[in-house]
């Protein structure tokens, strides 16, 4: 037997008809699915996989920034595809990201784990982040969320955008994440343009379809519909909106005279767009990181009060602005009510605290937690009901138990508190950064947010390394100091 495997191994004429033959099934085969239209999407999914696959052998950092660039045109995508191939809410499309940023990151577990190779520059802040993503692996096997349908499901909204840290610690190095804020940045530019677009000239048909077959009832505000540019939702167009202003106000603050212009323009475009698109909760922490960045950006005490008497002016002036302006339009309506008066009748800040602490409550009562994926929509689909406090952290309690609560509020401080220790000391990056992880706010595990809980925890490994490395520097230098002085 072996001798005749070999005979054809040799023989190209042999090989040759082999490979077409497997070639034209292949073909023959994927072309009969092309005919029915409700296989399109997992073949488009199956063949960005392949090749995203194939790419990430050689060049993983091309390859998430391949993801990087593609996940703000998801939504898009999968709204076009509809006169074509229908909709479903179970579409093969939206596991494209979370199937190469898994492989990815078992892939690295196995190097490190398995092959034993050194964790270069861990830190307790890495070493939280492992933790919580082995805690979240047991949780999705909890029976008492009905499913385990749901808590694989749920790995996509929890576990995934964590590993975004792993696979950035890996790959990126400074240079590489300024290209991908620059990308997002630019992106973020095309995506305020096009909400513009459907502000002032309503959705495509293809858009209002989707809107239709959804039942997506949260994008409407009173009568109007928001605008959700290219986006799967319109709180990911709104946060990305949010961070793509943080980058383009890092560049005025830190960049040359030409860039500041640019960007302050950008910046105002994004804004404005922000405003409109109606979601306060990320106007009011955009806002508070672009403050932040601003008094931080100076070296002296003194030039960092006058920034702030400053920057509580231009607030005040921005908050009487506001006040001011025609709200006839419903969505301008709805986020001038909301922002001038957060605990009136028309503000929902009240009742989203009432969730955070009911939350937090309900957690910490079933210390075991609910299972992964109880919080997220995976729960819906699979199992008919969904435990949610629509804040991240509380979440966390409510899916993975005290354990897995107290572990992400640890790293969510430390975090926090190493992004404002960087950003005083530290680059325009760590500026940046700063600006990111404050505007993000509560919202770092939200996995709906395709696009943007990959930049969050890709700036957090960022983050995480570079101070690993001048900690390593800080300890070496003064280990020589006193060997000097012992001499």
């Amino acid at each position: 037997m072996n001798t005749i495997v070999y005979k054809i191994q040799e023989n190209k004429v042999v090989k040759w008809v082999l490979s077409i033959s497997l070639l034209l099934f292949f073909a023959y085969y994927i072309g009969k699915m092309m005919l029915n239209p409700g296989m399109i999407r997992l073949l488009l999914a199956s063949a960005i996989v392949l090749i995203l696959f194939a790419v990430s052998r050689r060049k993983p950092a091309v390859t998430i920034y391949a993801l990087i660039v593609f996940l703000p045109f998801l939504g898009i995508i999968r709204r076009i595809l509809i006169p074509v191939a229908g909709w479903s809410s179970n579409d093969p499309i939206v596991i494209i990201g979370p199937s190469i940023v898994l492989l990815l990151t078992a892939k690295w577990f196995y190097e490190k784990y398995i092959r034993r190779e050194t964790i270069a520059n861990d830190t307790q802040l890495f070493r939280l982040v492992r933790a919580m993503i082995i805690v979240d692996v047991i949780q999705i096997f909890n029976p008492l969320q009905g499913s385990l349908l749901t808590g694989i499901a749920g790995a996509i909204f929890y576990t995934v955008p964590v590993c975004y840290m792993v696979i950035g610690r890996e790959y990126f190095n400074e240079n590489w994440l300024k290209r991908i804020y620059a990308t997002v940045f630019f992106i973020g530019i095309i995506a305020a343009v096009y909400g513009y677009k459907q502000f002032w000239f309503g959705l495509y048909p293809f858009e209002e379809a989707w809107v239709e077959l959804s039942g997506y009832t949260a994008l409407k505000v009173y009568d109007v519909t928001r605008p959700i540019s290219m986006f799967s939702n319109a709180a990911e167009y709104a946060h990305y909106l949010g961070v793509a202003a943080v980058i383009g106000w890092g560049y005025f603050l830190r960049g040359k005279y030409s860039t500041k212009i640019i960007a302050l323009i950008s910046v105002a475009v994004l804004y404005s767009a922000l405003f409109i698109e109606s979601g306060r909760g990320i106007i009011v922490t955009t806002t508070v990181a672009l403050t932040i960045m601003t008094i931080l950006s100076v070296k002296t005490v003194v030039s960092r009060l006058l920034i702030s008497c400053i920057a509580f002016a231009s607030l005040l002036g921005l908050f009487a602005v506001m006040s001011k302006l025609n709200t006839e339009n419903d969505l301008i309506y709805h986020s001038v009510s909301g922002l001038t008066d957060p605990f009136g009748e028309h503000s929902t800040l009240p009742g989203h605290i009432d969730l955070l602490f009911a939350g937090l409550i309900k957690g910490i009562m079933n210390p075991l937690g609910y299972g992964l994926g109880s919080t997220t929509i995976a729960a819906g689909k699979f199992t008919g009901s969904i435990i949610s406090s629509e804040v991240d952290f509380s979440n966390k309690f409510l899916a993975t138990g005290i354990i897995g609560g107290v572990i992400y509020l640890t790293i969510i401080i430390k975090t926090s508190l190493l992004a404002m220790k960087q950003a005083i000391s530290g680059s325009s990056t760590h500026l940046i950064i700063l600006g990111i992880v404050i505007t993000e706010g509560a919202n770092w595990l939200t996995g709906g947010h395709y696009s943007v809980v990959p930049l969050i925890w890709i700036s957090i490994a960022f983050l995480d390394i570079t101070s690993a490395v001048s900690n390593k520097k800080m300890t070496n230098l003064g280990e020589t100091k006193n060997i000097k002085e012992l001499r």
